[in-house]
């Protein structure tokens, strides 16, 4: 776990409650470690049913993604409302009696409110799921159902499930994995589907993997475009027992051509700025007066680029890699605790990850 000492807690998206007075020595402004992470946006809607769609009740959310973690429960009519630091990507983990714990779909919070549905799967319905197959659950796996959504929000159809396929860190096939699975008309997996086909308002294409092993797997699903394949991973963490709910592509709109050497002016700065303004949403907090006011992210570009240079480890060209500026903000795998207030990059595939890496790769020009 990398606890943040000296310099290191330097990139904290909300990092203290005000400006320390020594950026060097004591950038946190008091004990060295992390502080809570500001909370900004509203996220909230029902908890429901996985299958069914029936409101639940009574059931625990908490979050996978913020330091500390945040929770609630659900109101009678499935009402949940939680507030999230602006800028933050996450999961939502749910837990019911007689409720597998349900992992949810990736998600992100700008700097606007957002409506966000959330789903359980009970024990009896992952169970019926086996039952087509003449299967029953093997105790300590996951059962895991993925949206196949393109990057421009639309189902993937039309593929057979050798396109769909579950791989671990070594881009091997997961051993005693049993599926895929297509999801057919009536809602539940149906062994007859061999091609992807969409159903449903709106229409939802999805797919099943059963007795998933725990760890952090990658669903890779490769389908048709006009020039040629494309290819999309999507990482996800399985726990014994549990249920995952998983969408490909993560539903967002596609990104254009990346330039091969990007400079901070135009490339990198603005990804530093608030959601509002197309950015990340760290400026939402690197601000004058803010947690990360240490760090401001909203001044001009070229002061921005220089107080970044200034202090150590912020930007690493030898191994940029290391660099605080992507590092803190990564996303760490359960049971790790996070140790920046608030995720921003889910994983090293992240878009904005990338652009940074390269950035810093070339030489962090300005």
């Amino acid at each position: 776990m990398r606890k943040a000492i000296s310099s290191l807690s330097l990139l904290l998206a909300a990092c203290a409650a005000k400006a320390p007075p020594d950026v060097q020595n004591n950038p946190d402004g008091g004990d060295g470690v992390d502080a809570p992470a500001n909370v900004g946006m509203t996220v909230s809607g029902k908890v429901m049913d996985y299958f069914t769609a029936a409101p639940l009740d009574n059931t625990t959310v908490a979050s996978d993604g913020l330091d500390p973690a945040v929770t609630t429960t659900s109101a009678t009519d499935g009402a949940y409302s939680l507030n999230i630091a602006t800028g933050s990507k996450l999961f939502f983990l749910t837990s019911r009696t007689s409720y597998r714990a349900t992992r949810s779909a990736a998600i992100t919070v700008a700097d606007v409110a957002l409506t966000q549905d959330i789903y359980a799967m009970s024990a009896a319905d992952v169970r019926r799921q086996y039952t087509s197959l003449g299967k029953a659950p093997t105790a300590g796996t996951a059962f895991v159902a993925a949206d196949l959504v393109k990057q421009n929000a639309t189902p993937i159809v039309g593929i057979p499930l050798a396109n769909v396929t579950l791989v671990d860190a070594n881009n091997q096939p997961v051993p005693g994995v049993v599926g895929p699975y297509f999801f057919g008309a009536v809602g539940d997996i149906d062994p007859a589907l061999t091609t992807a086909t969409a159903y449903g308002t709106p229409p939802r294409s999805r797919v099943a993997f059963l007795d998933v092993p725990p760890g952090t797997f990658t669903i890779s699903v490769t389908f048709p475009n006009m020039a040629g394949n494309t290819q999309i991973l999507t990482l996800f963490t399985a726990a014994a027992d549990g249920a995952n709910i998983v969408v490909t592509g993560n539903g967002g709109a596609g990104s254009a051509q990346p330039p091969l050497d990007p400079k901070f002016s135009t490339d990198i700065y603005p990804r530093l700025q608030k959601a509002a303004s197309g950015g990340s949403g760290c400026a939402n907090c690197h601000t004058a007066g803010g947690p990360g006011a240490v760090l401001k992210y909203d001044d001009p570009a070229d002061l921005v680029l220089t107080n970044m240079k200034a202090i150590t480890g912020v930007l690493d060209l030898v191994t940029p890699a290391n660099s605080l500026l992507l590092k803190k903000p990564l996303y760490e795998l359960p049971p790790a605790v996070q140790d920046h207030p608030n995720a921003t990059f889910l994983d090293i595939n992240d878009p904005d990850y990338k652009l940074i890496l390269l950035w810093i790769k070339n030489g962090a020009k300005p």
